[in-house]
């Protein structure tokens, strides 16, 4: 079975992409989506019976996937709580669990943090 998501953090990375406009976060992941690319052009994970499906179908489709975090706030952004499917590695049950955190931040305050040189976002 798979550990238990530290949902904090995984908000607290998100943060970052707070000020990603959605096109280009689509853009990104539709053009280098890990899953895309293996539905696609390749045979998809198969399922060993040792966790609930789609929490593996999560965990192998996902790994190593370049815009992992990119997909998940793309998703958190238009599924919200009524998330569905496999996105960002995680299931429904668990990115619904995080959506409730990520939701919770002051995600408009992101958007206008300093980057490394001091200049506004």
């Amino acid at each position: 079975m798979t550990q238990p998501h530290n949902y904090e953090q995984m908000a607290a990375e998100l943060d970052e992409l707070a000020a990603v406009p959605t096109e280009v976060l689509a853009d990104w992941v539709t053009a280098r989506g890990r899953c895309l690319w293996e539905t696609t052009f390749g045979e998809p994970p198969e399922w060993t019976g040792k966790e609930e499906p789609d929490r593996e179908l999560a965990r192998q489709l996902c790994a190593g996937c370049p815009v992992r975090l990119e997909c998940l706030e793309f998703e958190l952004r238009l599924g919200g709580a009524q998330t569905v499917g496999v996105w960002g590695a995680l299931n429904t049950d668990d990115r619904r669990a995080l959506h409730k955190l990520w939701s919770s931040r002051s995600r408009a305050d992101l958007t206008q943090l300093p980057d490394e040189e001091g200049d506004q976002r």
